[in-house]
C-alpha cells in the first residue's frame, strides 16, 4: 500500500514537472514573438504621457 502511494505520488510529481516545463515554454514562445514584432517595426509608436505640458 505505502509502495503504491510513492508510486503514485512520484507520477503526479512528473506531471507537475511537465506541465511547468509546457508553460514555461510557451511564455517563452510568447516573449520571443512579442520581441521580433517590436524589432520588425522600428517606427514604434511609444505614448509619452504628459506630452502636452512639455510643449
Amino acid at each position: 500500500m505505502v509502495i503504491q502511494k510513492l508510486e503514485m505520488g512520484l507520477g503526479l510529481l512528473k506531471l507537475a514537472i511537465q506541465l511547468v516545463v509546457v508553460f514555461v515554454e510557451a511564455v517563452g514562445s510568447v516573449i520571443n514573438q512579442s520581441n521580433s514584432a517590436v524589432s520588425e517595426n522600428p517606427n514604434y509608436a511609444v505614448p509619452v504621457p504628459y506630452m502636452g505640458i512639455l510643449s
